[in-house]
């Protein structure tokens, strides 16, 4: 998760931008705990009522790990799905963990994208993290971002546990 200190920082650089006119308006709406942020370009806001680029539809964000002994999990989700307003086309979707980005999507005139689990092999790999008191390890942070054509774009967000793994620290011995 995003510490205050980043928090505050993220919320600065979007005023400066707001304010600078690189991005225009931000509505956020919450839905059966999904929460969708739209931004628009400044010169699109007056045209645009209501936004209608659908919710990027993401259940199960998983962390698994296919062998205990190791510290290497991978991340996956069902499948990933956003549609795009009438008469507008998905240009791209990303998917960031840790503010890092792992996979790009782009769209070519199609009017929504869906990424199935297998079109990213097993998962994004991660470590695991060390084991902690209740057998979990580290939290990842997630964002999958989609936009189209009409400059319109949503976001989800979100954190997903994997499991913890026992890290056992040998001594450096010089000979």
């Amino acid at each position: 998760m995003i510490g205050l200190a980043g928090a505050s920082v993220l919320a600065a650089s979007v005023l400066v931008a707001s304010a600078a006119g690189v991005i225009g308006p931000l509505v956020v709406q919450e839905a059966d705990g999904n929460r969708r942020e739209i931004e628009t370009a400044p010169e699109a806001a007056a045209q645009i009522e209501q936004p209608t680029i659908s919710f990027i539809d993401s259940p199960s964000a998983t962390c698994y790990q296919p062998d205990s002994s190791r510290n290497t999990c991978y991340i996956e989700w069902n499948y990933l799905y956003v549609t795009a307003s009438t008469s507008q086309y998905i240009i791209s979707m990303t998917v960031s963990l840790d503010n890092h980005l792992r996979a790009y999507h782009s769209g070519f005139f199609q009017t929504a994208m869906y990424i199935p689990s297998g079109m990213v092999g097993r998962g994004f790999k991660v470590a695991c993290g060390p084991r902690d008191a209740i057998g979990l390890g580290k939290t990842y942070a997630y964002t999958l971002r989609a936009r189209e054509t009409s400059g319109l774009g949503a976001a989800n967000y979100g954190s997903v546990t994997c499991p913890g793994v026992y890290l056992v620290n040998l001594p450096l011995v010089r000979r």
